[in-house]
């Protein structure tokens, strides 16, 4: 498979900006987060919902992009510009523990670019929206993402574990 516009949705902690890198680096294809549009300032300042459309419409239109993130509402654009969408489904208990070894790594400054606003209260929200992410109809969650991408008729992957991981970059070129 060739795509040259490829979308990465998953709870904090699936691994989306891992994959993003390497997706990256073996498609040659710079990678945005859309926390970067999301924020003014990583984890304070919000830019306004209107705004962050805005700027991923304007995102999209570039010949090619990988775009990871974990937002539902303001995403249409990366949606319907996707040539492949990737979706991650991870097990919470996996995902506890990657936010928490970055929470940890953050706090005693062990992780490089760190995100210093980030706080306590903000892993705790990660940690809950960890947790129902995969549970059926939890707004904004993997089935919000399954049915974004459906309705605008996209290819797409669930990734469960290390092996799809494993498939899906053996397919890509």
């Amino acid at each position: 498979m060739k795509a040259k516009k490829i979308l990465i949705f998953g709870v904090s902690g699936s691994g989306k900006s891992t994959l993003a890198k390497v997706l990256s680096r073996k498609l040659k294809i710079k990678n945005y987060d859309m926390d970067d549009i999301f924020f003014k300032k990583r984890h304070d300042v919000r830019r306004e919902e209107s705004q962050c459309e805005k700027m991923l419409a304007t995102l999209c239109k570039k010949k090619q992009w990988i775009i990871e993130g974990a937002y539902a509402r303001w995403v249409q654009p990366a949606v319907k510009s996707a040539d492949f969408v990737i979706l991650l489904k991870i097990p919470f208990r996996k995902a506890f523990y990657r936010i928490t070894k970055r929470a940890i790594k953050r706090k005693i400054g062990g992780e490089k670019n760190i995100r210093d606003s980030e706080s306590w209260e903000d892993y705790k929200l990660l940690l809950k929206f960890a947790k129902g992410y995969n549970k059926k109809g939890y707004a904004g969650g993997h089935e919000t993402h399954k049915q974004l991408v459906e309705k605008n008729k996209k290819k797409f992957v669930i990734i469960k574990n290390n092996k799809d991981i494993k498939r899906l970059l053996k397919d890509l070129k």
